[in-house]
């Protein structure tokens, strides 16, 4: 239950923010003041102790709905009392993004994901007035999402993590940067304080990856899974593991990509709205996994997709507990398939374009600085004068 005002009920005050209890039902309500106006959400219940439970979600839902109802808040936002405050810019930045072109749906999605992560870390954002955020004020949210912020929790999880992962924080950050910009550009303010806010740099996660032999024991273990897609979870694992792909790219991949008698596959660009199609080599196992594939299947359409699963990172995980080495995730086939190129002696640049990096192979180098040095060492021994 939800209005902006509630006329002709008398309401009774409780010792906590934003919390009221309605004396004629006994039921408690969330109530906040978002803009001018005052939103109000049932918490379902008559039990304080409980209400108190469901307060939190209930008001931090209730602010991230001031850029949600854009046509209606952007009224309100326009009147001169309320022309200052950081509500109308998340309007303005959020509408900028469902109206740009350029972007896919699913970019769109996770851009405006974002902003509502930005509003539950900060809550009381949406009612600041721009003009008197400091770098300060945005350093402190810095460091309390980083150190604080409770991340959402997964089904049955037991324990709920504290502070925002690196790559979160960042896209919020710019996503605050973004909505700030907007004040900048209409001539609020003169400068935006986001932007002396620092990036956290993401920790590097350390590649434990198996050889040869141990991922064959891998692929043999999925498909005695007791599951009903362990065969077509095995056959994501080793297309992504033999190809190189990334995830969404692997699973948009359909027959008419493959050509057999060219050698090529074109990988489709899926990473980002400027990404392009990709053509890769059939490399050995690639080719042989393939063929196996399409034989086994008989007459498909070539509009049919080559996997019938979007995910096998359950059936993965599982294998690779059975095997007795850590679990892997749809990414480290990825670099699985990195490894193995440079182990036979591949460039980096000739591997970059197969993966799909724009860079020339710097990540590449980054990423696998060791491995790079070991297989230098073992290229040097050969070397003969």
């Amino acid at each position: 239950m939800e209005t902006s005002e509630k006329k002709g009920k008398k309401w009774e005050r409780t010792n906590v923010t934003n919390l009221l209890r309605n004396r004629e039902s006994g039921n408690y309500y969330a109530r906040v003041k978002v803009g001018s106006k005052q939103k109000w959400r049932s918490l379902n219940t008559d039990v304080a102790t409980v209400a108190k439970q469901r307060l939190p979600a209930a008001v931090e839902e209730l602010r991230a709905q001031v850029f949600t109802a854009a046509g209606q808040t952007l009224a309100v936002e326009d009147s001169a009392e309320n022309r200052f405050l950081m509500a109308r810019f998340i309007v303005f930045y959020t509408s900028s993004v469902e109206n740009n072109r350029r972007l896919k749906p699913p970019s769109k999605s996770r851009a405006l994901d974002t902003v509502k992560t930005l509003v539950r870390s900060w809550p009381d954002l949406p009612n600041r007035d721009v003009r008197r955020l400091t770098v300060a004020d945005c350093n402190k949210w810095a460091n309390d999402a980083l150190r604080s912020f409770e991340r959402p929790a997964a089904p049955n999880a037991k324990t709920i993590r504290k502070g925002m992962a690196a790559s979160s924080f960042n896209k919020c950050l710019d996503a605050l940067r973004g909505i700030m910009e907007q004040a900048k550009k209409e001539g609020v303010i003169y400068r935006n304080p986001a932007t002396e806010v620092v990036r956290e740099k993401p920790e590097k996660k350390m590649l434990n990856l198996p050889n040869s032999e141990k991922f064959q024991e891998i692929l043999s273990q999925m498909e005695r899974s007791p599951s009903r897609w362990a065969t077509d979870a095995t056959d994501l694992a080793r297309l992504l593991a033999y190809s190189g792909a990334r995830l969404r790219e692997g699973t948009a991949m359909r027959w008419n990509h493959v050509d057999f008698a060219k050698g090529l596959v074109i990988v489709p660009g899926t990473k980002s709205d400027g990404s392009k199609d990709r053509p890769v080599p059939l490399f050995p196992s690639l080719r042989e996994f393939l063929e196996k594939l399409r034989t086994s299947r008989g007459p498909e359409s070539p509009d049919t997709r080559i996997v019938r699963v979007q995910t096998c990172s359950h059936t993965l995980k599982r294998a690779c507990v059975k095997v007795g080495i850590a679990p892997l995730d749809h990414h480290d086939l990825r670099h699985l398939f990195v490894t193995r190129c440079i182990e036979s002696g591949v460039p980096v640049p000739t591997i970059a374009d197969w993966v799909g990096h724009a860079d020339g192979g710097i990540t590449l180098l980054k990423t696998y600085k060791h491995l790079l040095q070991e297989h230098s060492l073992a290229q040097g021994a050969r070397v003969k004068f």
